[in-house]
């Protein structure tokens, strides 16, 4: 490869922390991988505030020897990858960032357009670096994990109306695993559930949110969802004018 010829860098963090340099994974340290991290999640930010969000429990001027090390590291180690301005900070243009692409394609969804088959399943796994325990990474996690929540409800809800049950079916699956409390996410399952004539998955996924909802919570589900299973349950309901084959009925001949 020419020396002129740009490197290409393509930052993961969906699943696991991954970067790569012409799609040849790098070894990066850990000091190191959080600053590259903060910097793509976070946008370019002043050498300030990198070094209080990253080190708040050190004074300013260790907090800045820190980033500072951290930067000498990058640049010597991975060559191109930051932004030559050094302050603010941020990473060269032209990285690939897989945390960008799903929520480009979120994007997609909330407009309404064509997304790729099999996103939901996309939507479920894309954990946002999993076992990292730093505070400053929660508001990222949290917002991430809202909006693959709510795009997992839109394409649940769209799917349906196109009558793509299958599907509308594996995103509402998918919602419920993310955050099995939240009604609305259950409300599109059992309305897909019974959509299909799936009668008996209905009842099973209705009564598997009632138990989690008791255990959890101490409280019932709102009517808004006690409705959409009411006819079902009417329906096993035994009632005395429709009794069952037998019911109260004499199995002796009478004499009279």
């Amino acid at each position: 490869m020419s020396s002129n010829t740009p490197v290409q860098w393509n930052l993961k963090m969906l699943g696991y922390w991954c970067l790569e340099r012409d799609h040849q994974p790098v070894t990066v340290a850990f000091r190191q991988q959080r600053l590259i991290a903060a910097l793509a999640l976070r946008g370019g930010r002043r050498r300030s505030y990198i070094a209080g969000l990253l080190w708040p429990n050190r004074t300013d001027a260790q907090a800045s020897g820190s980033l500072r090390a951290c930067l000498w590291n990058i640049a010597h180690q991975l060559p191109g990858l930051l932004h030559p301005v050094s302050d603010p900070l941020a990473l060269a243009p032209g990285i690939t960032i897989d945390v960008d692409e799903l929520l480009g394609k979120i994007d997609l969804v909330d407009a309404g357009a064509t997304v790729p088959q099999g996103f939901a399943a996309e939507l479920r796994s894309a954990d946002l670096l999993p076992g990292w325990d730093e505070d400053w990474l929660l508001p990222d996690q949290d917002r991430i994990f809202r909006q693959r929540l709510a795009a997992l409800e839109t394409l649940a809800d769209t799917y349906l109306a196109s009558g793509q049950l299958p599907a509308a079916l594996d995103a509402a699956t998918a919602a419920v695993a993310l955050d099995p409390l939240l009604e609305s996410a259950q409300r599109s399952l059992l309305r897909i559930h019974l959509a299909a004539g799936n009668n008996g998955s209905a009842m099973r996924s209705y009564r598997t949110y009632l138990a989690t909802l008791k255990r959890e919570c101490g409280v019932r589900p709102s009517a808004r969802i006690t409705e959409l299973i009411r006819p079902l349950q009417q329906a096993q309901e035994p009632t005395l004018r429709d009794p069952a084959p037998g019911y109260g009925v004499s199995l002796h001949p009478s004499f009279d």
